[in-house]
């Protein structure tokens, strides 16, 4: 008889209700780049099929969005009651394994772990102008301490550098104008309604506010904008995540840590958006080095402030789980999964 005792897992519905939440993460176009395997353990995956090589082409944003949905499933399931065990790129043939998350029993979560969690279906991608964040200096010193030990670096970039960035970002919207690949895969992912995934019309800004935040992607005209009263001239105060290299491991933890700043961001009644345009070229992620008082490697800009308060936005849609979790089959003459 064999007495070896078998890894605890979480039931079924438990395991599918955190990786529904962990979907809900942000990730480049919404394209939603991550694919889960439940065994003995849970694996994340990136997905290759789900490259933007003319946006993303070693797929760094694709690692960071993955890592954005480990850092929502870890709080999702540390709200059920189970502690997550992860071990971040382990060895293996397959480039695309990034993780695997074990599981211990946990005790009843903390205040903040549950607001975390409950921010998670709250969170939304802002896109039009925002005001200046209220209380700021004590929302800031919270951010720093949830990603203190992460490895990751936040630094608020503060209105010395605004011009500088609405500057960069100009140009690079020039430029990307004449790229006519880019321009086809920006289009490929902006609300084709019958799909679950891209920007769609209601996430994207209408054509008479399309430029009113400078410091944003140029998407196609759509139909969100600001009631009458409500900022015109963004006043978000903007956020740079670096890491001291710029490795795999660190991509993926940019992802968490981003996730973890939205998510406490959320949980303040801010709204949030990621800026990462202009971290896609080599000139302007030198740039933003430059702007910093660090010298680490820019992975993500982010914008925080008060949200325009026309309402809830709905939220953007989501593939359904069917095709981003699969349970894996015992090995056959091991139907007891030993």
């Amino acid at each position: 008889m064999n007495t070896r005792e078998l890894p605890v897992v979480p039931d079924r519905r438990t395991v599918e209700s955190a990786v529904a939440l962990a979907c809900r993460a942000p990730s480049l176009h919404n394209s939603q780049p991550w694919r889960w395997v439940m065994g003995t353990t849970l694996r994340l995956y990136s997905d290759p099929d789900r490259l933007l090589p003319a946006t993303d082409g070693f797929g760094r944003q694709m690692v960071i969005s993955c890592g954005a949905a480990l850092n929502h499933l870890e709080y999702a399931f540390t709200a059920n009651r189970w502690r997550p065990v992860i071990e971040r790129l382990p060895r293996s043939s397959d480039r695309q394994l990034l993780s695997t998350v074990g599981f211990v029993p946990a005790p009843t979560p903390t205040d903040f772990v549950a607001r975390m969690a409950a921010a998670i279906e709250r969170r939304r991608t802002e896109r039009l102008p925002l005001d200046a964040p209220s209380a700021w200096t004590e929302t800031l010193e919270q951010l720093v301490r949830i990603i203190a030990g992460t490895g990751v670096e936040l630094e608020d970039l503060g209105e010395r550098s605004r011009p500088a960035l609405e500057d960069a970002s100009r140009r690079m919207t020039g430029l990307r104008h004449d790229d006519p690949t880019y321009q086809a895969e920006l289009r490929w992912w902006s609300g084709r309604g019958l799909f679950p995934d891209g920007v769609p019309e209601q996430a994207r800004p209408s054509d008479s506010q399309q430029h009113s935040v400078h410091l944003s992607r140029e998407f196609p005209p759509g139909r969100a904008s600001t009631p009458d009263g409500s900022p015109s001239e963004d006043r978000a105060a903007i956020l740079l995540l670096s890491t001291s290299t710029d490795s795999r491991l660190d991509w993926l933890r940019s992802g968490e840590a981003l996730s973890a700043v939205l998510l406490a961001c959320t949980d303040r009644r801010l709204a949030t958006c990621p800026v990462t345009h202009l971290t896609e070229r080599a000139a302007t992620r030198t740039m933003l080095r430059e702007l910093s008082s660090g010298d680490g490697m820019p992975q993500v800009l982010i914008r925080v402030g008060a949200g325009t308060g026309v309402g809830e936005p709905s939220p953007t849609p989501r593939r359904p789980l069917s095709e981003v979790l699969v349970r894996e089959r015992p090995a056959p003459g091991n139907l007891s999964g030993e």
